[in-house]
Order: C-alpha cells, then structure tokens, then sequence
C-alpha cells in the first residue's frame, strides 16, 4: 500500500464549462491531481530534510550557462518551508516573447514565474514539471510534490516548474470580470478583454515554445521532463518541435492521442481532452467498497447495492444534520455530496475518512461528510455564482487564484475551433499556432508513457495509443484509481520512473503495475484502502493530535497507538472515531474514545 499516502492527498477540481446560447451544460475539464501541490488538512509527517530546520542549506554551485537570477520565494507565495519539507526553494522570473514566432512585435513580453529546488547530492541535471490542467500553476505542484518526490532524483537533479503564461504567478495573468459567470453570454469575449493581447497566444504550442526558453535560460542543452495530464500534451508537442532538445521524458496521465481534432474525444457537442473515466471510476470505487464493512460493504454486498446505498445519500443530502462540526459547510446539498464524489475519484489517498463519512451518511449523519467536503477544498458549483459574483476568494499562500479563468480560456484557444454545437468560446481569438495531435517524434532516448485504468479524467486507456502514435515511446499502466500515478503509489512505478529518469528506463511496453504494493486479493486491498492501519492512521492522527494541551510526546504516543492499536494488542481500529478526530468532527463516540485514551496513558 502505499506509505505516505497520508501525505498525499492531492487536490482534484473540475472546472465547469457552461454552454451559452443553449441549454445548460456542464463538461469536465481536466485538471492534474497534482495542480495545487496540496497536501490534505493536518496532514501526517513529511520526509526529513535537514535543510527544514536551523539555518538554510549551504549554496549549491549554480549550472553553467544558468543565466536566471535567483532569489527568494516569499512574493511568489511560497507556504512555510514545514510545508514543502526544504528551504533549498529560490525563485526567479523569465522575460518570454507574447509572440514567439514574431519576438520583434510591439508585443509587451510574458513574464514566467520560475521555481527550483536544487539538488542536495552530486547534481545531474535538471527536471522540468508541469502540472496539467490546463490552467494549473507549477509552483505549488512542486512546493507540494516535493516530500514526496524519490530521494534518488532530489539527489540527481535541481527540481524546476514554471507557472505557464496567463497562470499564477506568471504575468499578465489569464482575468475575467468579476460579476460575470461561465455561461453567461459573452462570457468568453469578457475574459479576452480583461486579459488583453496575451489571450491570443494561450495555446498548448506557445506554451512549448516557453519550455525551450526555459531550457535555454537554465544553461542545459537537453530537458528532462516530468508533464501530467495536460501536460503530456506539452511534452509530446515539445518531442515533435525540439526533438533533438529531449532527455528523459514522463508523461503521467495520458489525453486522448487525437485531442485538437475533429477525430479527438467529444462530450455533447463539446471538444474534450480525454474520453470520460469518471464512470469506471466510480464502478471500481463501488466494487471496493463492497468488499469490506469498513465502508458500505461485508459479506454478501455487491457494488450494485454500494452504489443504490450511495445514491440514496446523495438523494437526501439536504436532510442530513451536521451538528457535530463546526466547519463549513454548514448544510449539504445533493449536488455538493455527488460533486465531491467525483472529486474523490482523483486520489484514494484519503478513501478512509470518505469510508467513514459515508457510513456516518448511511446511518443518519452529514457531520463527517460535511467535514470531509470543507477539508478538500473543494468548489462546488453551489459556490460557483457568489464567487463569480464576489470576485473574492483568497486561495491562501502557495496557492493558485486564477485556475479557473485560465482553464476556460486556454480551453478555447486549444478546443474552441472544434466546438461547432455551442457557443461558450465564443470571442475567442484563433490561435495563429493552435493544439494538433499528437505525431510520432524521433528523440534519443524513448518517452515513457504512463496511464493509470481507473483515472477519472485521463483514462488509462489512451497510454498505449499515446505511446504508438509517437513512435519513439513505451508505456506502463498503474491499476488504480486516481488522477495520474507517480510517485508514491507503488514501487513498481516508481523504480520504472526514476530508472527512467537516471537513463536506465523500460525497454518494452506494457508493464502493468498493481494498485497497492504486495496485496493480491479484493477483501485485502479493500480493507487497506478503507481502513486506518499502524502505517497510516498513527502519522496521519498523530498530527492532528500532536498540538492537543493535555498531551506531551509520550501522551501523544500512547494516545495515538490507543486508538489505532495493532491487530495483536487492544480492540480493533474504530475507524469512523479515527476520522472524526482528524476531521475535527466532535461526535459523543470520538470524544469518549479519546477521553478514555487520555485517562490509560
């Protein structure tokens, strides 16, 4: 299973894109699980790094030809170095061309907002992530992939991303006008105008051309490259225009090969990246479910009845009370429980506290849900009107708050030409340089390829027509759930991934690699996925508890080895008090248990 999965947690959106002119439409956009670098609330330990305390680690000598200047990340957003585990972060800003084909144009230049983490062992190069989206911001995927990236590629090599142009950090940024909302007619030609000259040159090619001056600017005469989702379009587009310029290539979360023409994958009219994996996604969710009654399942269930059962909660939503947390939100709705559902499709790395929620839910209660819902962060589209009405949301240091402006309008200016059935792009301008497939590349070293069977957003379908359409590739499959794959999940990935990276990949498609490592059977992946063990409910509950007055270290210790005992010493894991701890959530049972634990030690 996966060690450090209570560390992982990574946010998931899904950014609705109404149709104007029309009847009300929504479609998913797909955005990394890795785009906010966020781990969840009160998340468990991070992994060491001398460099987190006393003094910042002493300077490491720069690339040759580095022609950047660098310095610190605290007007970029940086969150406290406790967060992303080092202090070995600087950031630094490049002048890109609006127009790359035309850099003399009275154009004013883009700005790209840099980050990079350097290499604490015998530097080998250095690895360029993007995060996806489109939209996503590469600062925080890096602040929060950090912890959990393989020593042996934190050693070899300086960890580089880039906030894309119209994104983030990066200036101008993607705007649209408060008060206006996705759907609204003109909507589109609205965000144009508040975003300026820099809406005509938003397509996937311009932001390639960004990466090979990123890869000039850094002094390195070839790229390593790390792209998920979205971003594996970037990569295949920067092997076809630079192929002499590619090093080590992964493109985690695969899109459909054919994404940017009309033989690409539609959703009603609307021009998509990848086909739908939401469905699957949830049927897997459902069958594990079911295995175990440490989420809705025993004996006897099938994923039929999981998914009756999940739909009656999501039916009644609204009627379920939520006295016992004071968080927000307050209520739920039906449309906020499916919607969050969807969500958690994008990482099981929290399946345990959704497990609880919903057999909370089941039982009568919307408290743990609610909790759980107020955790993830995530917007619903019950919020969507007031923030769009407001203007105001203030996304909190290292965050991102402009994901969804520069969704929509990167959307338009890669998928809008195809969009014939409605008129949301509307007002976009024609990209002079627009989104094509993906062609085959002729580059030194082969791309891998990585495509997780049950992503909700990027099914794993596409990673070996992703692979034979650039020719010069192999693939591999995780058969999990969740929105991209590495790292964290298994070592069979992430020995593949990090060989590759070293130069020592795959010499041939189609490894497959299992959801958890060593877990053969449904009943025991279940059971690992659902409930809280020594390996992860002890860190994970240990750090909500570790800021408790009535407890010192050793209280601490004796407390939290109470409540998550092992299976050879106390009463078993009550796994719906565990999650009620970590997610504040005061039921009369949570608060006994941890009376009682108190009282013992």
């Amino acid at each position: 299973m996966r060690t450090d999965r209570w560390t992982a947690a990574l946010a998931i959106g899904a950014a609705v894109v109404a149709a104007a002119c029309g009847p009300t439409r929504t479609i998913e956009v797909e955005r990394s699980m890795a785009s906010e670098g966020r781990v969840d609330v009160d998340a468990g330990p991070r992994v060491p790094d001398a460099s987190v305390s006393g003094t910042p680690s002493a300077p490491v000598d720069r690339p040759d030809g580095d022609m950047l200047t660098w310095g610190a990340c605290d007007d970029f957003g940086i969150p406290d170095p406790d967060e992303t585990g080092s202090r070995r972060w600087e950031c630094a800003r490049l002048d890109v061309a609006m127009d790359p084909s035309d850099p003399g144009a009275e154009l004013a230049p883009v700005s790209l907002a840099l980050t990079r983490h350097l290499a604490t062992g015998d530097r080998i190069g250095t690895l360029l992530m993007n995060p996806g989206g489109p939209g996503g911001a590469g600062l925080p995927l890096a602040w929060g992939l950090r912890p959990q990236l393989p020593a042996e590629l934190l050693r070899g090599f300086d960890v580089v991303a880039w906030d894309p142009r119209g994104v983030g950090q990066s200036r101008p940024a993607a705007r649209c006008p408060a008060g206006v909302v996705p759907g609204d007619v003109g909507y589109i030609a609205s965000c144009v105008d508040a975003t300026g000259p820099l809406a005509e040159f938003l397509a996937a090619p311009y932001s390639v051309a960004d990466m090979e001056s990123i890869r000039s600017a850094l002094g390195e005469s070839t790229l390593d490259f790390l792209g998920y989702s979205y971003g594996s379009i970037l990569g295949a587009l920067y092997a076809d225009r630079f192929p002499d310029r590619v090093g080590a290539f992964v493109l985690d979360g695969v899109t459909d090969p054919d994404v940017g023409s009309t033989d690409g994958p539609f959703d009603d009219g609307f021009a998509t990246f990848a086909d739908d994996g939401l469905p699957a996604a949830l049927e897997r969710f459902h069958e594990l479910c079911a295995a175990t009654d440490r989420c809705l399942g025993g004996p006897g269930v099938e994923g039929d009845d999981v998914e009756i059962a999940i739909e009656t909660i999501v039916d009644g939503a609204a009627l379920l009370p939520t006295d016992h947390f004071d968080g927000g939100p307050d209520a739920l709705t039906s449309t906020m429980v499916d919607e969050h559902l969807a969500w958690a499709m994008g990482s099981a790395a929290d399946w345990e506290l959704l497990a609880a929620a919903l057999v909370d839910a089941r039982d009568g209660d919307g408290s743990t849900l609610a909790a759980h819902i107020g955790a993830s962060g995530l917007v619903t589209s019950d919020d969507v009107d007031d923030l769009n009405e407001s203007g105001d949301e203030d996304p909190g240091d290292g965050a991102q708050d402009n994901f969804a402006e520069a969704n929509f309008l990167i959307y338009c200016a890669d998928l809008g030409p195809l969009i014939e059935e409605w008129s949301f792009c509307d007002g976009m301008p024609v990209a002079a340089e627009p989104l094509t497939p993906i062609g085959p590349v002729d580059v030194r070293h082969p791309i891998l390829v990585i495509g997780t069977e049950f992503d909700p957003l990027t099914p794993g379908h596409h990673a070996p027509d992703f692979a034979e359409r650039l020719d010069d590739a192999v693939w591999i499959r995780w058969n999990g759930v969740g929105h991209t794959a590495f790292p964290g999940w298994t070592r069979c990935l992430d020995d593949v991934v990090v060989a590759h990276l070293l130069g020592d990949g795959p010499s041939a498609s189609g490894t497959e690699c299992p959801f958890a490592e060593g877990v053969d059977d449904e009943v025991s992946l279940a059971e690992d996925l659902f409930g809280f063990g020594v390996a992860d409910g002890r860190p994970w509950l240990g750090s909500v508890l570790e800021s408790n007055e009535r407890l010192d270290a050793g209280g601490l210790d004796c407390v939290v080895a109470a409540l998550v005992p092992t299976e050879q010493v106390g009463p078993p894991v009550d796994d719906g008090v565990v999650a009620a701890l970590i997610l504040d959530v005061r039921t009369p049972e949570a608060d006994d248990a941890l009376d009682a634990a108190v009282a013992a030690c």
